[in-house]
């Protein structure tokens, strides 16, 4: 049988496949490589060991890659990706990590692997305190399908809900269809749902950014537990305040497939189109917002207009909420995760259509913080007091606050979105207009360390190691 595996330029190259290769073994299912015994030891290796043991491997010469790899895979097989949150965060986590390591001083490069194993093991032990037990990712089982059914099968398994039906075509796609194949099926799911906060967003993003770092060949358990966690929970679930049918889904598919608008995706933004949108989110319904959102793209308005009104919409919550609800400042991270799918996405309907969704995340955030115990504080982020914007108006200085808050949270962070947060939005304030970075820069001071913040026993572990 023929059938066609797409290159990363976007090139088709026919192979021929016997059919007993369709099948899915147990070899397909272990780590590549090294990568098995190494992923072992971190999972055996009790939680206290593990800062001892990182920096012998790292004085013995083990490569960057090669540690990252295993640390993220002890993940993917060993944390249950339903619910999409909470103990995931562990796997969420890595992308992150790999950006503060980039950004960091050579000195300092090491250190965040160092809390990513930690998480790691952290949400090890959460999981298996559980009442059902530790999670293993298992085997599959039930029939496969053949290779050129595999995508149709993953389209179908997500469009029902049917995890295991997409499981076992994921598993099958992941060795015979391509890269972009793939994930130009799930960037349109990654976007279908906000319960857990825009976790299935964000874990998308993230598998395939660390995914590009790592290599295909180490695909097949990301997969697998992407698309288990895309399709948890069931439709009629509530979650927070929603189910599927509460939420814009439908609406915005509806309205991206009708005719397109032109393509203006290169357009420069413009501050009174962003400044509508914004007030726009804070009031409307989040149905209300993304058509008006398609009325304008249909008369000409720019993706960065509505782009940067997303982010300062995000940014504004944030401000509003603090550090009182963590939950909530996942409207700046799946934001994040939301742009970087737009980005990647060849489609321009489903680019669209995930344009269109976050817009409505954003209406949805800020509708789920309004119903919280605690009083939102005032806050608009368009017109910020010079107060506020006293440290980030000037670029100069405004960059190295930025940068000194990626070092901050390399040595000073205890929880997982102290590395989550910043990091988003230092990637997200270089896709905005200049006009509007000062004022989404000054939300950074929502969720950051500071100077004042004391080290970690873990970094101070891993600085005495080293």
């Amino acid at each position: 049988m023929f059938i066609t595996r797409r290159s990363a330029i976007g090139s088709s190259i026919p192979f021929v496949l016997a059919r007993s290769q369709a099948q899915v073994t147990p070899a397909m299912i272990r780590l590549a490589g090294e990568l098995e015994p190494l992923a072992t030891l971190y999972e055996k290796t009790d939680r206290s060991k593990c800062p001892e043991l990182l920096a012998s491997q790292l004085r013995s010469g083990m490569p960057y890659v090669q540690l990252m790899s295993a640390v993220f895979l002890a993940g993917i097989r060993n944390v249950n990706p339903r619910p999409p949150g909470y103990a995931m965060h562990c796997v969420f986590l890595i992308n992150a990590a790999h950006q503060l390591s980039l950004k960091c001083p050579a000195t300092m490069r090491h250190l965040p692997m160092y809390f990513a194993l930690d998480q790691f093991k952290d949400c090890q032990a959460r999981g298996s305190a559980e009442k059902a037990g530790a999670f293993r990712m298992a085997e599959l089982t039930g029939p496969m399908p053949a290779p050129d059914r595999a995508v149709p099968e993953l389209i179908r398994g997500l469009q029902e809900w049917n995890a295991g039906r997409a499981e076992r075509a994921i598993a099958v796609a992941s060795k015979y269809a391509g890269f972009e194949q793939i994930f130009d099926v799930l960037w349109t799911y990654a976007v279908r749902d906000f319960r857990y906060v825009g976790h299935k967003a964000i874990y998308t993003a993230n598998a395939y950014r660390t995914l590009m770092t790592l290599g295909w060949q180490h695909a097949a358990p990301v997969l697998r537990s992407l698309v288990v966690s895309l399709l948890d929970p069931e439709p009629g679930t509530r979650v927070g305040h929603y189910v599927m049918a509460d939420q814009v889904w439908s609406a915005n598919r509806r309205l991206s497939a009708n005719p397109l608008p032109p393509d203006r995706s290169g357009a420069p933004p413009d501050p009174p189109t962003t400044r509508e949108i914004v007030r726009a989110i804070r009031t409307a319904s989040p149905s209300e917002v993304c058509a008006d959102v398609m009325h304008r793209l249909l008369k000409g308005a720019s993706a960065a207009s509505v782009w940067d009104a997303i982010h300062l919409a995000a940014a504004e919550l944030a401000m509003r909420i603090g550090e009182r609800n963590i939950a909530e400042i996942h409207a700046l991270t799946s934001a994040n995760a939301m742009h970087f799918i737009w980005q990647m996405a060849a489609e321009p309907r489903t680019r669209l259509l995930v344009l269109l969704q976050a817009v409505g995340w954003a209406g949805q955030a800020r509708l789920e913080a309004e119903k919280l115990d605690t009083k939102l504080r005032k806050a608009d982020i368009l017109s910020l007091p010079d107060a506020a914007l006293s440290y980030v108006a000037d670029e100069k200085v405004r960059s190295d606050y930025l940068a000194s808050s990626l070092k901050y949270a390399v040595t000073k962070a205890n929880e997982v979105h102290y590395y989550k947060y910043p990091v988003a939005l230092v990637e997200d304030i270089t896709l905005m207009s200049e006009l509007w970075r000062p004022n989404f820069a000054a939300a950074m001071a929502q969720y950051s360390k500071t100077a004042a913040d004391p080290n970690t026993k873990l970094m101070e572990e891993a600085v005495a190691f080293a």
